[in-house]
């Protein structure tokens, strides 16, 4: 294959398949993997050199790469590209590439000047300064020097006391002149009688005590240090007065007590907080960032410093728990009304809640009205989605734990009160067997006390976030996923926006997903009656959710869940794949190995800082991540939509009946009835061939049974082949393991070869029976794979007479030939239908070991064709019965599967829908759907604002973004499944039509189905032309049904993130108004300003700033908003807008006859 160049296109974007064979085989599914480091003679013979371009990993390459049996053509230059024949990896590959040769060049250019970097570094240890007269009257010796001080000049050791008096934590560097290097001294130790002296802004206090040993913990490292506190008489008491505490006056300095009680040990606030940020971000453990502060105070005799740990883990725990209560504004008194306000300003939080709610989820009363105008087809505008799941890597060892200690956080953030979850899991917790799960799903559920658990008080946890993958609730697991605490963390995630609960006129709509959702939701409400009788404002909320599973793990599932649950298939769920609970976890885990070491109170308040942690940042970013959402929702609803628009004019006669079918899936006498899935029983689906192979196997040995000397040798010939199957696909591995090395691939490989040396065996018996003067092939038990299968086509290849002499044998010869002649029509008839199934195209799904089982399929369809030929069946060009086949015979989108996850970004080529001329490219570039204002100057575009203000670096404005290739249209993550990829002659110069390199390209030709789904194929076979056809007439309605939902579900998302870029805006306008409240409130209270009210009025700025910038993404035409749209004032408003738009953009539909199918929503 061509090397795909900067002037080189590859015809087809990629060809993506499914993950699991459902092939016609009876050779069991295997893993694919593993190297060894000999090279066996199987590879020597059968494996060929790796491709020039091989299918490679999504985790490899961000986007896929060509296949390598596709023909690579010259682009014209003067052609418009369009987007399905355009490399799909190429701008994206260049630009990877690009980087690391940066990379590279920056690392070059620091190794050229090692020596200067050597010799820089090493004079830091010296100073020119040394024991010179320092600049003071005294002219003491310049002996102390700084390390923590920029460009700092070397000083006496007076006048280094003096400066540091309020930098006490920087180290000192004094000269030692005996050995002639500057010695690491603690500031106390510079002078006689340093310390750290308190109350007077580092000057020292007139009635100041006797200084004293002391430990301060800074970033740099643990000092063990000097302090003399204030003895100034400053608060009244009833004796007279008395000196401040030395607690509080440690922290009017700055620095955070180890203890109320005569403190000995105390932390800087800098250190506190870089420690909360490392926590959160690098999850790091207490015990490692406490050796790391040690050994930062001295690297090589680190075990004489002060051993802090135990008094560090319960500062910091509590010093995070009082940081999360000012930020959420709990220390201000938020359960109380602010000044102009008769309710609290979060009316249906629970009061003393220190959790974050999420910015873009609709909660009545903060960003959005109570009351709101939205009709039914437009409610995901206001629908609350929340996911649930589980996670057994945050649980907890059993420790010794008496129970004494108790979460500062108990029942204010994301876990419950331990009390009450303690009374439920005893009480309430129902073993799984009453609650049996989907049978066809594999999950967690199915291990309640499995013994995996032995060891564990807590297995995991089970959490409940909405769609923006904020943290709702955490609920701890006894021993696996119990449905009720599913229903437990169900419940305290809507608490936390229904305390008190809402009128039954302001509830929004609800969505669940989970992944055994199948089996949740049948005792859903029974559940909630059982562990909660009291809260009927749950009971009727659940009654009314509505549910799916999510897209990772419905294909899992049943086939009749996969119909019913698949949430694509749901109106007015928009783009919700149901899995961001799933997101939580990668942040999550790292911090499960010091959170299970744990005691319980510990271990809750920990998870609950880090996730609140989290859950800020979703709450900071979240404008720029719903914009980002909402440009991929327009692109894909271009695409979308003008797929449904080709469809529709292509069966212009049939939408308007089939568009006023229902779309609500139904469930009636185990019979599931809806428009996105096949009712043939006949079709030509895997389950179906299998069933047929079995029957026909089954039917000739009943009829060849008895004495009749026939059926042996059709069953010794069928055992034959069926070894021939699994050399083949020993062989397969054993090129796949050269190419993608792994353990298990090797082990697979074991597994084969010992089965085919038992069925060799048996064979080569029966072979001896019916062939007694035929001399056996040799077999090696090593390599069983590489022996010859003497059936009758494999000695005519080899000019070897089946028989001669008397009329017994030549009719014995005869009769097996014909046996296997009938048997490879078969093999051949039923590989057309394996290959047709390996040939799903489906974007998530394995690439790699489908590719090889669908190249696998061919080769064995071929191989049968191949020994008819040498049977004498056909000739060796004959194209009736079984033409040969190669992979462009097997293009085609399926419609007799299930969904698959990756679907929405995924497009069949051009020649299976836009038979009409028009391009997807095209038709979406030519949409006027959200015409794009322009400005006339930079000056008019709004800044947006930050928080730090700082310097800014020349050269790291974003400049504007060069025009888009019609390619761009579609985002990143788009597949293109093209037809003319597979086409060898396409470009070709030999053939008839072909344009060689540089020609001029023709009007490209429609291209028709592959010849595997044409109904003349099927002649011989049990289905009829009839049927064929009525499935094919079939699989196009199913096809425009699916085509409907995907337009719609994105036209949704689109809608969706409108409104919640609206709530994130009127969120931060909310949380603004609040703070700016309670710090008038504070100030009136205080008479004046104080660090409170300063406090205030910066949250009240930040929220403001986080306001604008919001305002600013909303509107920004690059990022997808609808011109109309972003000028609604009101959130009713902009429903409003929403509707009437609707009417405009599906005018088409009108034209065709076509019922508007969301009207029924």
């Amino acid at each position: 294959m061509k090397a795909v160049g900067r002037h080189k296109k590859v015809t087809a974007s990629k060809i993506a398949v499914k993950t699991t064979s459902r092939v016609a085989t009876n050779v069991p599914s295997l893993k694919v993997g593993f190297h060894t480091a000999t090279t066996s003679k199987s590879e020597r013979l059968y494996v060929g050199k790796p491709p020039t371009c091989s299918v490679i990993h999504d985790a490899v390459c961000e986007q896929p790469q060509p296949l390598p049996f596709f023909d690579v053509v010259e682009e014209n230059p003067g052609a418009i590209p369009a987007y399905e024949t355009t490399p799909a990896c190429d701008e994206k590959g260049k630009e990877k590439s690009k980087k690391i040769q940066q990379n590279v060049a920056h690392m070059n250019e620091l190794k050229e000047e090692e020596p200067t970097f050597l010799r820089l570094m090493l004079s830091l240890h010296h100073h020119d300064q040394v024991l010179t007269p320092c600049s003071c009257p005294e002219k003491r010796p310049r002996v102390v020097a700084c390390s923590d001080c920029l460009q700092a000049e070397l000083l006496c050791r007076t006048c280094w006391a003096k400066k540091h008096r309020t930098m006490w934590t920087h180290w000192a560097f004094v000269w030692n002149k005996s050995e002639q290097f500057f010695e690491k001294h603690d500031s106390s130790q510079v002078v006689k009688n340093g310390a750290l002296r308190l109350g007077h802004c580092g000057d020292g206090c007139p009635k100041s005590e006797v200084a004293r040993s002391f430990t301060l913990v800074e970033c740099n490292g643990i000092h063990a240090t000097a302090i003399a506190f204030c003895g100034c008489e400053t608060v009244p008491t009833a004796d007279g007065k008395r000196a401040l505490p030395h607690f509080q006056q440690l922290l009017q300095a700055g620095i955070f007590p180890g203890s109320v009680k005569d403190p000995k040990t105390s932390y800087t606030l800098g250190l506190l907080r870089y420690h909360r940020q490392q926590r959160s971000q690098g999850k790091g453990s207490a015990y490692n960032f406490v050796l790391v502060l040690q050994r930062m105070a001295d690297p090589y005799f680190a075990g004489a410093v002060p051993d802090i740990y135990t008094n560090f883990l319960a500062i910091t725990r509590f010093y995070e728990y009082l940081e999360i209560k000012i930020q959420s504004g709990q220390a201000f008194g938020l359960d109380s009304p602010v000044p102009g306000e008769e309710t609290r300003p979060y009316p249906n939080r629970p009061e003393g809640y220190l959790g974050v709610n999420c910015a873009a989820c609709p909660e009545r009363g903060v960003n959005m009205p109570f009351i709101v105008k939205s009709p039914s087809y437009l409610r995901h505008t206001i629908t609350q989605n929340t996911t649930l799941d589980g996670n057994f890597k945050a649980n907890l060892f059993f420790k010794r734990d008496d129970g004494s200690d108790t979460a500062l956080t108990d029942g204010m953030m994301y876990f419950p009160k331990q009390t009450e979850f303690e009374h439920l899991a005893k009480t309430y917790v129902i073993p799984e067997e009453y609650e049996v799960p989907c049978k066809a799903h594999i999950g967690s559920i199915h291990h309640q006390g499995s013994v995996k658990y032995g060891t564990t008080a807590v297995s995991g946890v089970v959490a409940a976030a909405c769609d923006h993958a904020v943290l709702g609730s955490l609920v701890d697991m006894i021993k696996g996923e119990a449905f009720a605490l599913g229903t437990y963390a169900q419940r305290e995630h809507l608490r936390h926006t229904n305390s008190p609960p809402h009128a039954a006129e302001f509830v929004n709509p609800n969505t669940m997903s989970y992944d055994s959702y199948c089996s949740f939701v049948i005792n859903q409400v029974q559940r909630a009656l059982t562990l909660f009788p009291d809260e009927a404002w749950l009971h009727d909320l659940l009654a009314e959710v509505e549910g799916q599973i999510p897209a990772d793990h419905i294909n899992g599932h049943g086939l009749s869940c996969q119909s019913i649950w698949q949430a694509v298939y749901f109106a007015c769920r928009a783009h919700f794949h149901g899995e961001t609970a799933e997101v939580l976890w990668a942040f999550l885990n790292p911090l499960g190995s010091s959170t299970r070491q744990m005691t319980g109170a510990s271990r809750h308040d920990i998870i609950n800082f880090v996730m609140h942690a989290w859950n800020l940042l979703k709450l900071f970013r979240q404008a720029k991540l719903l914009a980002a959402e909402r440009l991929d929702a327009l692109r894909l609803f271009e695409l979308h939509m003008a797929v449904l628009q080709d469809l529709s004019s292509q069966h212009a006669t049939e939408v308007s009946a089939w568009s006023r079918l229902p779309r609500k899936t139904e469930q009636s006498g185990g019979k599931i009835t809806s428009v996105y899935q096949h009712e043939s029983t006949q079709a030509l689906t895997v389950e179906n061939v299998l069933a047929t192979m079995i029957a026909a196997e089954q039917e000739r040995s009943r009829q060849n049974g008895g004495h009749d000397a026939g059926t042996p040798v059709a069953q010794w010939i069928h055992d034959g082949m069926s070894i021939e199957r699994t050399q083949a696909l020993t062989v397969a591995l054993l090129k796949n393991h050269r190419e993608h090395p792994l353990q298990e691939t090797w082990e697979s490989i074991t597994t084969l070869r010992d089965a085919l040396n038992l069925k060799l065996k048996k064979f080569r018996e029966r072979q001896r029976e019916i062939y007694p003067r035929l001399t056996l092939s040799a077999l090696d038990v090593d390599e069983p794979e590489l022996t010859a299968i003497q059936l009758p086509s494999y000695r005519m290849k080899h000019g070897q007479k089946l028989s001669s002499g008397a009329p017994e044998a030549v009719a014995q010869s005869t009769q097996t030939r014909e046996s296997e002649i009938q048997l490879r029509c078969t093999a051949a008839q039923n590989g057309v239908l394996a290959v047709r199934d390996a040939s799903v195209a489906l974007s998530a799904r394995n690439l790699q070991k489908a590719e090889m089982m669908k190249t696998f399929e061919i080769a064995m369809y071929n191989n049968a064709r191949t020994a008819l030929i040498h049977l004498g069946y056909m000739e060796k060009d004959a194209v009736e019965p079984f033409p040969p086949m190669s992979p462009k015979d097997t293009r085609r989108k399926e419609t007799h599967l299930h969904r698959a996850k990756g679907d929405s970004r995924l497009f069949d080529g051009t020649a299976w829908y836009l038979q009409s001329g028009v391009t997807i490219s095209r038709a979406a570039v030519s949409s006027t759907l959200s015409p794009r204002g322009e400005r006339d100057s930079d000056e008019d575009e709004p800044q947006l604002l930050v928080g730090t203000q700082t310097l800014k670096r020349s050269g790291f404005k974003q400049g504007q973004r060069s025009p888009k290739r019609l390619k761009d249209i579609a985002p990143d993550d788009v597949e293109v499944v093209s037809s003319e990829g597979s086409d060898s002659d396409q470009g070709s110069p030999s053939k008839p039509g072909g344009q060689g390199k540089g020609g001029k390209k023709g009007k490209s030709k429609k291209k028709p189905d592959g010849w595997i789904w044409l109904e003349s194929l099927m002649r011989g076979q049990a289905v009829s032309d009839e049927k064929v056809a009525a499935y094919k007439r079939e699989s196009e309605k199913v096809q425009w049904f699916r085509a409907e939902a995907e337009m719609y579900r994105w036209l949704e998302q689109y809608e969706r993130k409108h409104a919640e870029l609206m709530r994130v805006i009127e969120r931060y306008r909310r949380d603004s108004v609040v703070w700016t409240g309670l710090g008038d409130r504070e100030q009136q209270a205080s008479g004046g300003l104080n660090g409170a009210v300063t406090y205030a009025r910066m949250q009240a700025a930040m929220y403001k700033r986080l306001a604008h910038n919001a305002q600013v993404i909303f509107k920004a035409a690059d990022s997808g908003a609808h011109h109309d749209w972003v000028s609604a004032a009101t959130f009713d408003e902009l429903i409003a807008k929403i509707d009437a738009w609707r009417d405009v953009v599906f005018q088409w539909m009108d034209r065709m006859g076509i019922h508007r199918a969301y009207k029924d929503f």
